[in-house]
This record gives structure tokens, C-alpha cells and sequence, in this order.
């Protein structure tokens, strides 16, 4: 049930994701296409189209994780807030740490989704971005986006155990400019870089697989995840 219960409250989301992304990416590629018809494959030209893409992949993580999290409060948000069925649910015969698990995993199933769909539509609106990738390039992408993106899932996971569905995201997203912008001022070592190889720096443009960044994603994401279950534990009801 809570499985049941944890998909009908983020299905929305799902779609309205999937839907605000496609239309962008249609406006951005009937653009591209009446601006120049020749293709742009060269690392320049397609860096910049692979960091948007790869900040959809943020946002979308952002936006479905840890949904539900922290327990709403306050009058008004008793009838009208962002889960209307929070008090249902704390009357629910399970833990707080089961139910968080539950909503974490539901998320995380849908935001492979989404990603892996969003990718298929990315390659047909956009196809001079992996006109010279291989196999291994194409795969070795997929494994970068969602190894990277995992870490920006649970950070926001995290935030979620004290923060707000309305503060959440925008949370996760000013983290990840403070990381751009590191990144930009050649502040942040590359490895510590877990944004640029789902971007400018991805195999599609490298041809290599950053196994250290890598490692240091799953580091953070495991991290993240200890933590927001040490929270959860202090804020069992």
C-alpha cells in the first residue's frame, strides 16, 4: 500500500516533468534546426547542449526526491498543503524509516525513468550530439548521468528530512550553482566535479569514463543517504 499510495502522490510529477522537458527541448531543437543546418558536432558545440541536459537530469532528480519527507504543519497546510494526506499517513501502522525508505525508492525508480526517457527524446530532437559516440560512449553516459545524478537525488533526499517540498529543490539547486560556479572559477578540482562529466566533460565529448568522479558521487550519495536516515531516526513519531 505504501508503494501504491507513494506513486499516486508523485505520478504528476512524473508527467509534468517529462512534459515541461520535451517542450523545451522541441523549442530549443526547431530553433537549432532553422538557425544552421549543418551539423555541429565539433566539443565545442555540443558541450553546451549536454550541460542543459545535464541540469535537466538535476532538476528532475531534485524534484522527485524526498517527497513527502518532512511532515507538513501549520493550519492551513493541515487541509491545503503539498500532501494533504500527511496525517492519514502518519496514522499508517509503520515506521517512519520504512515510510521514507518506501518514497525514496518510488523516487529513485522514477527518476531512472525519467532520465532514461528523456535521453531517447534527447537523441532524436538533438542527433548531432552523439554523432561520432560509440556504443561504449552511449553507455558509459548513461552510467555517468545516473551514478551523478544519484548524488544530487539524495542530497535532496536529505534536505527533505528538515526542509519544506517548496524549499527542497530550490536547496539541491543553489548547492549545484555554488558548484558551477567553483567549477567555472578552476576553484574545484575536477575529480570533486560530479556535474561536468554529465556535461561539458561527458564521455561523449572525452571518449572516458571518469571512474574517480564516479567513486566520489557514490561516496556523496551514500553519505547523503546515512545522514537522512540518522535524521529520520531522531524524528521518529
Amino acid at each position: 500500500m505504501l508503494w501504491y499510495k507513494a506513486w499516486l502522490e508523485t505520478r504528476w510529477g512524473v508527467v509534468f516533468l517529462c512534459g515541461l522537458y520535451l517542450f523545451v527541448w522541441a523549442v530549443a531543437a526547431a530553433g537549432a534546426r532553422a538557425s544552421s543546418g549543418k551539423p555541429n558536432d565539433k566539443p565545442e558545440n555540443i558541450a553546451a547542449p549536454l550541460d542543459v541536459l545535464a541540469f535537466s537530469w538535476i532538476a528532475a532528480a531534485a524534484t522527485l526526491a524526498g517527497t513527502g519527507i518532512k511532515t507538513q504543519s501549520g493550519g492551513f497546510q493541515r487541509t491545503k498543503g503539498l500532501h494533504g494526506s500527511t496525517h492519514y499517513t502518519l496514522s499508517l501502522p509503520v515506521s517512519r524509516l520504512r515510510l521514507i525508505a518506501v518514497r525514496s525508492a518510488v523516487g529513485l525508480i522514477e527518476t531512472v525513468f525519467v532520465i532514461l526517457a528523456l535521453w531517447g527524446a534527447a537523441r532524436l530532437m538533438f542527433p548531432d550530439l552523439t554523432p561520432q559516440a560509440t556504443g561504449y560512449d552511449l553507455l558509459g553516459y548513461l552510467v555517468v548521468v545516473l551514478v551523478c545524478s544519484s548524488t544530487f537525488y539524495f542530497l535532496s533526499m536529505f534536505l527533505g528530512t528538515f526542509l519544506d517540498d517548496v524549499l527542497r529543490t530550490p536547496g539541491t539547486m543553489t548547492i549545484l550553482a555554488v558548484l558551477i560556479a567553483l567549477d567555472i572559477s578552476n576553484v574545484l578540482p575536477s575529480y570533486l566535479n560530479i556535474f561536468r562529466p554529465m556535461g561539458g566533460g561527458s564521455p561523449l565529448i572525452t571518449h572516458a569514463i571518469p571512474w574517480t568522479t564516479l567513486a566520489v558521487a557514490l561516496a556523496a550519495s551514500a553519505v547523503f543517504c546515512f545522514a537522512t536516515i540518522k535524521v529520520v531516526q531522531t524524528q521518529e513519531y
